[in-house]
């Protein structure tokens, strides 16, 4: 059937394709009922889009194929791959290798990490596909699609904005928080619902179908019958043909009785009058699904001569006559594969998985038939599902590895292999983001298991899930478990969980007690060569980062003997997390820039964007410690675009550090719509230590706004709340000189006061030249602007490489010999703290100076319009990449970005340099 009553909808998709054409990607859900026809609008795209020079990509998503890992996508790019994968798959796209079996590369089955790679990579995939022409991705039935798809499309609607990229889903309604609607969560697709055909449309089909005179009564019978749904209507006006009605009003009654939900049987009824060979033919096609060709079809219905009987199923509109043979439509299938009963169809698909593994298909394929036929305590099924979940592992679809598992354990396995399914099914739910099926699986795994090194692998296995998914007192319980499992005299293997339990003490707002002291016992017979000793030593120097407890020299050392040498195989994040933690409180922060460096390359190098996510939090606050504010906002940017829709419990941190970055750069409104965009304006309990970031940058933000008040509340319970887990150390949060500037704001001289000598004796005690500096300023402030306070203050934070904070410092300084009537001697720190405020992008300092120069009558500095200093901080970020030279692809891939975005950013860059190229780009910044 032609396309009838869609002309708005065709010149909807001309525009949409015009805009992929011209670099703006979007995508659209076309959305309708069974049988409205969205496969005919899809098709009717794919004709546009070639007539625009437009490449069309393909696929289809099946009932059948639920359970294939990545088998929307793999339709979508195989073919394209064939003669190109060397060009396509380069760079990022490696990661997605995997995913289409080439060159033997797999992805780590037990690495989190590595799935999230294969996505990245697959989105590559696309945009280096789409930088030889633009793309249409047309997904149909796309309500069937797999979940490791679903997980890629989403992935890519959240980015397509900036790619020549139209992707066109195609879809029946579905309830929401189902697989469709989590994928298009986070994303703005455009909807286009296919409308009922019209009375009238339905009586040009009638009679172009049946008789130019067919009566209007007729006619709007058969509207009625069908709805107004094509497919129906075809149907309808296919039945009563075969029963030779005429299309005139005494007949409307014969009409109105095919309802919808007839339809079905009216399959069945011609299917029934063409004889058992094609009723077996048809029912095995409806069994076999995709891997369906007609000698397969022929050896399942038990039929040796197979030609006639499938043209006679095509003559009849149930198959089509074109190769590979399919139903004619998804609903014919649908009636021939229910009818029968339930024990019949579980055989046939036994029978079906058999003959499939003799033509020696991919396990993966025989699971649809596997999970469709009753268990027989088959160690073959048992074999060829475990095999399909380590091939599901390998691309990326944990999903469809823990239903093979699931389905293997139902079988059931024998009592020897059930340990091993059920510690697979675990580490599959958790990949799955399913933690407590994940937990269910490993605490019976545990409990089976006889071995006391496997029992002790599994109890360390569900520790780091339980931490993961944010369970301390759980992550704590599990870890006890490793101790039951293993003699006290395996030292070396006790050892090795303490990573991610101190992750468990310290990020659940647990105390961590003797636990710690017997870390501090172990340090001196450290060898500091095993990956189990340097995280012995991160752990501690964290514990004396937050506490005080040692000197800054001596944590300064410690950490920096755990971050020496390649990064673990084993939480490699929580070494990295702890040890620049250690590095940066006790002022070496050239080493711990060096170190989250490494480790964001490494997570960027394996295309793991949570990871890289996670790191690029630590290194914007440990940038803003530096005094380097460009790239604290460009890295806090990345972590909060990064933020995927189901991870909203990490967002305070990645906020937390942009809002910092803000505030410090006078962006008080962008700050502040932050705050509200995440729904983190409003005081909360903390249930997360790390919480404390987020109440440190919020009271910061709140003083800036000059709202004393505010900013006091979340000051007080950020040390409330950090004082609890015994986490003193001003060097590590100097909450204390924040609320300091707040009670002095709101007159409570006393406090401040009283706080501001705390913090200088803590700070004084632990030895941190950032942290003593902050916490004299603020004395100096409490202390009514004593000028001693703050020459010691400017001192001792001359050589800490915290630029910021000295200059700060500086320029208070300045303002304070200015109100001591010392107009000559404030010139000095004034002009020096401008031009570091300056350097660091501090404009608010910037400003303060300038005030305070022209209030002593020296001559103020003038903005910056064009140069370096003009540039944004993801504008410089991008152009030391393309000095360097990179390109736009490496520089897009290396900050996970779109190529747009990067072009957009140099376009920019180039207008403020006055240059026409990146040609020029090293001389202007190495000037800076």
């Amino acid at each position: 059937m032609a396309l009838i009553e869609r002309d708005r909808e065709l010149a909807r998709m001309d525009d949409l394709l015009a805009l992929a054409a011209a670099g703006h990607g979007r995508t659209v859900l076309v959305e309708g009922p069974a049988g409205i026809g969205k496969t005919a609008l899809l098709a009717a795209a794919r004709e546009r889009a070639a007539l625009l020079g437009i490449f069309a990509l393909t696929a289809v998503g099946g009932e059948l194929e639920l359970d294939l890992p990545f088998a929307v996508v793999r339709q979508l790019f195989e073919p394209s791959l064939r003669d190109a994968a060397d060009d396509v798959l380069t760079g990022a796209a490696g990661l997605a290798a995997p995913v289409f079996g080439l060159d033997g590369r797999q992805a780590d089955a037990g690495d989190p990490a590595a799935l999230a790679g294969v996505v990245h990579g697959l989105y590559w995939v696309c945009s280096n596909l789409a930088e030889r022409t633009p793309l249409l991705l047309a997904v149909d039935d796309v309500h069937w699609a797999d979940e490791a798809s679903l997980r890629f499309l989403s992935h890519l609607g959240r980015r397509i904005a900036d790619l020549p990229v139209l992707l066109v889903l195609a879809g029946r309604p579905q309830p929401a928080g189902g697989g469709l609607d989590r994928a298009l969560t986070g994303t703005t697709p455009e909807l286009v619902g296919l409308r009922p055909l019209t009375d009238q449309a339905v009586g040009q089909v009638v009679r172009d179908s049946m008789a130019e005179d067919a009566d209007d009564a007729f006619c709007r019978a058969c509207a009625r019958a069908s709805g107004g749904n094509p497919f129906l209507l075809a149907e309808a006006l296919t039945s009563l043909r075969a029963d030779h009605v005429r299309p005139v009003a005494a007949e409307a009654d014969r009409v109105v009785s095919l309802r919808p939900e007839t339809i079905s049987r009216a399959v069945l009824t011609r299917l029934a009058r063409l004889g058992p060979d094609a009723i077996r033919l048809a029912r095995a096609l409806a069994v076999l699904g995709p891997a369906a060709d007609l000698r397969r079809a022929a050896l399942l219905a038990g039929i040796p001569d197979v030609t006639d009987v499938a043209e006679t199923l095509a003559r009849e509109d149930i198959v089509t006559s074109t190769r590979p043979i399919r139903f004619t439509h998804p609903l014919v299938r649908t009636a021939v594969y229910a009818d029968g009963s339930d024990m019949l169809r579980a055989a046939s698909h036994k029978r079906a998985a058999l003959l499939l593994y003799d033509d020696g298909v991919p396990a993966e394929q025989l699971v649809p038939h596997l999970l469709a036929a009753e268990p027989e305590s088959d160690s073959s099924v048992v074999g060829w599902l475990r095999t399909a979940a380590a091939d599901a592992f390998a691309r990326g679809a944990p999903e469809v590895a823990a239903t093979c598992l699931q389905r293997a354990l139902a079988e059931p396995p024998r009592a020897a292999d059930r340990v091993d399914l059920l510690a697979s099914l675990g580490r599959a739910m958790g990949m799955a983001h399913r933690p407590a099926e994940a937990a269910d699986a490993l605490r019976e795994a545990y409990e089976l298991a006889e071995d006391p090194r496997l029992r002790a692998d599994l109890a360390m296995e569900l520790g780091a899930l339980m931490l993961q998914t944010g369970r301390g007192a759980e992550t704590l319980a599990s870890y006890d478990l490793v101790r039951r499992a293993i003699d006290d005299s395996d030292e070396e293997f006790l050892q090795q969980p303490h990573g991610a339990l101190a992750m468990g003490y310290f990020s659940h707002r647990l105390p961590p007690s003797a636990w710690v002291e017997r870390l501090d016992r172990l340090v001196p017979g450290l060898s500091h060569d095993t990956e189990a000793d340097r995280m012995i030593l991160a752990t501690v120097s964290f514990w004396a980062a937050v506490t005080g407890d040692r000197s800054a020299e001596e944590t300064g050392r410690l950490a920096a003997a755990a971050a020496r040498g390649p990064l673990p195989n084993r939480d490699r994040w929580i070494l990295v997390n702890f040890a620049n933690a250690g590095l940066a409180v006790a002022g070496r922060l050239p080493e711990s820039l060096d170190l989250l460096d490494r480790g964001i390359d490494d997570a960027r190098s394996r295309g793991d964007a949570t990871e890289f996510r996670y790191l690029c939090v630590l290194r914007s606050h440990t940038a803003l410690y530096a005094g380097e504010l460009l790239d604290a906002e460009a890295d806090g940017r990345s972590a909060l675009s990064l933020q995927e829709v189901d991870q909203s419990q990490e967002s305070p941190l990645a906020v937390a550090v942009l809002v910092n970055a803000l505030v410090e750069r006078g962006e008080l409104t962008e700050a502040q719509a932050i705050l509200a965009e995440h729904d983190l304006e409003k005081p909360r309990p903390v249930s997360m230590l790390i919480e404390h970031f987020l109440l440190m940058a919020r009271g910061r933000l709140r003083l800036a706004q000059n709202r004393p008040g505010d900013a006091l509340d979340d000051l007080v319970e950020c040390g409330r709340a950090l004082a609890g887990q015994g986490y003193t150390n001003p060097g590590f949060a100097h909450w204390r000189a924040e609320a300091v500037m707040a009670h002095l704001a709101l007159g409570h001289k006393e406090e401040a006061t009283a706080l501001a000598t705390e913090e200088v004796e803590l700070a004084r005690r632990f030895g941190a030249p950032r942290g003593l500096g902050i916490a004299l300023r603020s004395a100096a402030f409490a202390n009514g602007g004593d000028l001693d306070l703050f020459e010691e203050a400017v001192s001792v934070l001359a050589d800490s490489g915290a630029r910021l904070d000295h200059a700060r410092a500086l320029v208070d300084y300045g303002a304070a010999l200015r109100r001591a009537g010392h107009r000559t001697r404030a010139q000095q720190p004034l002009r020096a703290g401008l031009d570091l405020a300056a350097r660091c992008g501090a404009s608010p300092l910037v400003a303060q100076a300038n005030a305070e120069l022209i209030a002593v009558g020296a001559r103020p500095r003038r903005d910056a319009l064009t140069g370096v200093e003009a540039l944004t901080a993801s504008e410089l970020r991008v152009a030391r990449l393309a000095a360097d030279g990179a390109t736009n692809r490496e520089i897009a891939q290396t900050l996970f970005v779109s190529r747009r975005t990067v072009e957009v950013h140099l376009t920019n860059t180039y207008r403020k340099l006055e240059i026409d190229s990146r040609a020029g780009l090293w001389a202007k910044l190495t000037r800076m």
